[in-house]
């Protein structure tokens, strides 16, 4: 079952939903049939690093991976 928008009727991309195997938005985080969160690749187990700023107060970079700051290049 393909899902329509309902202001223009043009076709909306959908996946399955895992728990009621109804359509739902691929942009959507929670199935609108069953209310089922929507786990992305990233949800399981991986938590994504805090952004660490930058340790000059004037400067509005982060840190990147490589232990510099993404604006200035201080080494953190």
């Amino acid at each position: 079952m393909e899902l329509i928008c309902g202001e223009c009727g043009a076709p909306i991309g959908s996946e399955l939903c895992e728990k009621c195997h109804q359509p739902r938005p691929i942009w959507a985080k929670f199935c609108p049939h069953c209310g089922q969160e929507v786990l992305t690749k990233a949800s399981p187990g991986k938590k994504k690093a805090p952004r660490r700023l930058c340790p000059d107060e004037s400067c509005i970079g982060i840190i990147g991976p490589d232990g510099l700051c993404t604006d200035c290049g201080r080494r953190a």
